[in-house]
């Protein structure tokens, strides 16, 4: 329980419970980690009507811009982005300011591709602006499924409807894909993302399964392949118990696992930087073996730099930073487009006409 005096909320109509969901230090919950959030859709009709007309355009041959088949392959494999997220994956060298990215989007709106939403919560946090998010539309899901041959499960793609006031769904699902995905674009801007899959099962046995928020791959240099694994930490009703839960079966998976399966690490994003000591000390009695680094939303949301990767160092009882070199900019290595450039250029292969 947080101390009265501690609430950043006292402006606000809050809940009787925010005092076990609160941030430790007093701060406010992090962009993606208010408790209390709810969907909202921004104008859910806008250009729904047109999103049979571009996909049968689709179906009779009318040409895929690159840029459409980048945004369908992402949100059918990420499921919901930013604007700014969107624009580090769609145009990695948009200059600051540029409206490609905004352009874009509104355009894919009118099409039907892509709806938006926001959230609303009863705390006030008049400092920070909300920014939107996409998700498909049932439209957006069918072209997936034409152009990527990717079947999408009903909550990978968004029904745009009006919610009465603070009656729409909770944000929290929304929130820890919004909060990895923070991660997924800046790795893609740093070119150093080879692969990046969404809750997949990893399966040590046939009882035995841990599904990560996240599962990544990333090139450090030619022939040097690392792996890791998402854990996104959102505050909710009973979390103590449902983290060291969810920390037991990802131990239990970790360890029968065979050594190259394992992730090099285990990326923990919190809410917030005063939450890592509790969740350190749940990760060291539940899964005692498993290498962690910390990081948190807004962490993220400064970029990637020395400070955004971080330990907990039990014996000085302080947070200190764990720098990951080759994720900061301009660092050596090889890069993921030369990578993927050299395997598609292997094409001396002598093919039957």
């Amino acid at each position: 329980m947080v101390p009265e005096h501690l609430n950043p909320y006292t402006d606000s109509v809050y809940p009787s419970d925010i005092y076990e969901l609160l941030l430790p230090d007093g701060s406010r919950f992090g962009m993606f980690s208010d408790p209390y959030a709810t969907i909202e859709y921004h104008e859910p009709k806008f250009g729904l009507q047109n999103g049979r007309y571009w996909l049968d355009g689709q179906l009779h041959g009318a040409d895929v811009s690159k840029n459409d088949l980048k945004l369908v392959d992402v949100l059918s494999t990420n499921r919901t982005m930013t604007r700014r997220q969107l624009e580090r994956v769609i145009f990695p060298y948009l200059e600051p300011g540029g409206r490609s990215g905004v352009d874009f989007i509104k355009r894919c709106r009118s099409r039907g591709i892509i709806c938006a939403y926001r959230w609303a919560s009863p705390l006030k946090d008049e400092q920070r602006k909300k920014p939107l998010a996409y998700m498909l539309t049932k439209v957006g899901a069918e072209a997936a499924e034409i152009l990527f041959h990717r079947k999408l499960s009903d909550e990978q793609w968004a029904r745009p409807v009006e919610y009465a006031a603070a009656k729409g769904p909770e944000m929290n699902p929304y929130f820890v894909d919004l909060t990895s995905n923070e991660l997924y674009a800046e790795l893609v801007r740093l070119d150093r993302l080879i692969s990046w899959h969404r809750r997949p099962v990893i399966r040590a046995d046939q009882s035995l399964f841990h599904i990560p928020t996240a599962v990544f791959e990333i090139i450090r240099d030619r022939n040097d392949f690392l792996q890791f694994w998402v854990e996104v930490f959102r505050p909710g009703k009973d979390f103590i118990r449902k983290t060291a839960e969810r920390f037991v079966r990802l131990n239990q998976v970790y360890q029968k696992l065979p050594a190259h399966n394992r992730p090099a690490r285990v990326m923990l994003i919190a809410d917030g930087d005063s939450r890592i000591p509790l969740l350190n000390q749940l990760a060291d009695r539940f899964m005692p073996d498993v290498p962690l680094r910390f990081t948190t939303d807004e962490r993220l949301l400064a970029g990637m730099s020395r400070d955004t990767f971080l330990e907990y160092n039990n014996a000085e009882k302080k947070l200190t930073a764990s720098t990951i070199k080759f994720l900061l900019e301009d660092a050596p290595g090889m890069r993921a487009s030369e990578y993927f450039m050299e395997t598609s250029g292997n094409n001396g292969d002598e093919f039957e006409d």
